[in-house]
C-alpha cells in the first residue's frame, strides 16, 4: 500500500493509473509525429501543445476512475472491461469536445484526436489485459503470527483484493487456528519455531494477528526478525490501510496514544473554514436554479413544507438545526420516534426518492456550511437520540465530535448510508481514520471521490 493524500491506495493500481497516463500522452506524441505537416510539430514543440496533453491525459484519467475501472471489485469479466473501456473513450471525447466548444486552443488539433484515440485505445486494451495477468499473481508471501477472528477477517479482505499484492502463504501459532475462516489457512508451526519457519520459507512479511500479549508472545524473536530486515505489521494497521477505518476494538489504547496523527492545528480548522465557506458560497449560486427546480418539484408532488430541519450533534457536542429538502412525507416520524431510513422506506416520495439517489436533498445544508455549523467535508452529523445509544455502546464514538461535522466525508464516499447500529459504529471508525489522518489533501480527495457517488447515485437510501 502507497500512502497518497494522507490516504492508502493499492502499489498495484497506481502503478496501473502511472503506465496509462503514459500510454494516453504517449499515443497523442505519436500521432502528431505520424503526421508530416509542420503546424503539428509546432503545436508539440509549444507551450500550447503540453497543456493540451496534460489537459487531454488528465480528462481520460478521472473518466477511468469515475466509470470504477480502477476497482478490481465492480469488473466481472473481460467483456465488461471492454465495455468500461469503450465507455471511458467515449465519455472523455464529449468532455473535451464541449473543452474544446469553450476553449479551442486547449484542444489538440482535430486532424490528430481521432489518430491519437486509435492507438490509445489498443494499448490500453493490451495494458488492461497484461494488468489481469499480474492479478491473477498472488503477491508477496506473507504469514500471520497468531490466527485470531481479526486476523482472519484480515486475511480474507486481503484474499478478496488482489490488488493489494499479498497473499498469506499459512499462519503461526500455539493453537490449532479457527474452524471458520473462510477458505482455511495452513498452520505453518508454533511461536517457538517462528525464526525458523520464516526462514525456510523465504518470507519477508509478518503480520501479528493476535491482539493479547500476556501470553506467549515471540518478542525476542520477532525483534530479532525485523532487525534482519523481515517487516513486521500490527494487524489493524494492515487492516486501517485495507479498509480505511480504525478498527477500535483490535487497537490497543497505546496504540492511538503513541501512533503519528490526529493533528487538529489551529492552522489547519481555518484553512477548512476558509475554502468550506468559499466553496458552499459558489456552489449556492451555481446551484440556485437547480434549487428552484427542485422547490417546485416537492411543491408539486406532496403536501408539506419543501424545506425541513432536524437537530444534529455537531462540534464538541452542541446542536444545531440542519437543513435538507424534504424527500419524505410530512410528519414521518409522527409517532414521535427517531427512526433511520432503510432500503425502500414507505416514507419516502417519488420525487424524494430521486433527491436521496441524486443526493439533491443535501444542497440545503450549503447554508449550514456558510453558517459555521458544518464544513464541506467531516464526519456526518448524527440526531441526539441516536448518538446517545451510540456512545453507550462505544466509549470512542465521542471523538466524532472533535471536528465540525460535514455535507461529505470519508465514511460516506466508503460505505454509504448507514441504517442499523452496527453500520453506525462501522461510521465511527471510518470518521476516526479521517480524524487521525486530517488534512486538506485528504478533504481534496474526499471531494474528488464524492463526484463519482453523486454521478452514480450510491450511498443513499
Amino acid at each position: 500500500m502507497v500512502r497518497l493524500l494522507n490516504a492508502y491506495h493499492p502499489t498495484r493500481t497506481l502503478q496501473l493509473v502511472l503506465y496509462e497516463a503514459m500510454i494516453i500522452a504517449l499515443s497523442f506524441v505519436a500521432a502528431f509525429m505520424l503526421r508530416p505537416d509542420p503546424e503539428y510539430y509546432a503545436v508539440l514543440a509549444g507551450g500550447p501543445g503540453l497543456i493540451q496533453l496534460f489537459l487531454t491525459t488528465g480528462t481520460y484519467l478521472i473518466c477511468l476512475y469515475y466509470l470504477d475501472t480502477y476497482d478490481v471489485r465492480t469488473i466481472s469479466n473481460r467483456s465488461d472491461l471492454i465495455w468500461r473501456l469503450f465507455w471511458v473513450l467515449g465519455t472523455a471525447s464529449v468532455m473535451l469536445a464541449g473543452i474544446e466548444h469553450f476553449f479551442p486552443h486547449l484542444i489538440v488539433l482535430r486532424g490528430i484526436f481521432v489518430l491519437a484515440i486509435l492507438i490509445s485505445s489498443a494499448l490500453l486494451l493490451i495494458v488492461r489485459i497484461t494488468f489481469s495477468k499480474v492479478l491473477e499473481n498472488p503477491g508477496e508471501p506473507l504469514i500471520l503470527v497468531g490466527l485470531s477472528d481479526f486476523g482472519c477477517a484480515v486475511a480474507q479482505e486481503m484474499r478478496m483484493r488482489p490488488d493489494i499484492g499479498f497473499n498469506v502463504v499459512g499462519y503461526i501459532d500455539d493453537g490449532q487456528g479457527l474452524k471458520n475462516c473462510g477458505p482455511p489457512i495452513p498452520r505453518l508451526g508454533s511461536t517457538d519455531e517462528i525464526e525458523q519457519v520464516v526462514a525456510k520459507s523465504g518470507v519477508n512479511t509478518l503480520v501479528v494477528g493476535s491482539r493479547e500479549r500476556r501470553g506467549r508472545f515471540p518478542v525476542q524473536e520477532l525483534l530479532r526478525l525485523r532487525m534482519n530486515g523481515v517487516r513486521v505489521y500490527e494487524a489493524a494497521e494492515l487492516a486501517a490501510q485495507i479498509s480505511g477505518m480504525i478498527a477500535i476494538e483490535n487497537v490497543l489504547p497505546s496504540s492511538l496514544i503513541f501512533s503519528d496523527g490526529f493533528r487538529l492545528r489551529r492552522r489547519l480548522v481555518w484553512l477548512q473554514r476558509l475554502y468550506s465557506f468559499f466553496l458552499a458560497a459558489l456552489g449556492i449560486l451555481i446551484t440556485l436554479p437547480v434549487m428552484v427546480l427542485v422547490a417546485i418539484a416537492i411543491k408539486t408532488d406532496s403536501t408539506g413544507t419543501i424545506i425541513y430541519s432536524q437537530e444534529r450533534v455537531g462540534k464538541g457536542g452542541k446542536t444545531f438545526r440542519v437543513f435538507k429538502f424534504r424527500s419524505m412525507k410530512q410528519n414521518a416520524e409522527s409517532a414521535g420516534t427517531p427512526q433511520w431510513a432503510v432500503g425502500r422506506d414507505p416514507r419516502i416520495t417519488r420525487v424524494g426518492l430521486f433527491l436521496r439517489t441524486s443526493h439533491l436533498d443535501e444542497l440545503p445544508q450549503l447554508w449550514n456550511v456558510l453558517k459555521g455549523d458544518m464544513n464541506l467535508v467531516g464526519p456526518r452529523p448524527e440526531r441526539p437520540a441516536f448518538v446517545k445509544v451510540l456512545e453507550e455502546a462505544s466509549p470512542f464514538y465521542q471523538y466524532r465530535h472533535l471536528v465540525r461535522p460535514g455535507v461529505t466525508g470519508w465514511q460516506q464516499v466508503c460505505q454509504g448510508y448507514c441504517s442499523t447500529i452496527k453500520e453506525q459504529l462501522d461510521r465511527m471508525r471510518f470518521d476516526l481514520f479521517y480524524i487521525k489522518n486530517i488534512s486538506l489533501s485528504l478533504d481534496l480527495f474526499i471531494l474528488f471521490k464524492t463526484g463519482k457517488i453523486m454521478i452514480w447515485g450510491r450511498g443513499a437510501k
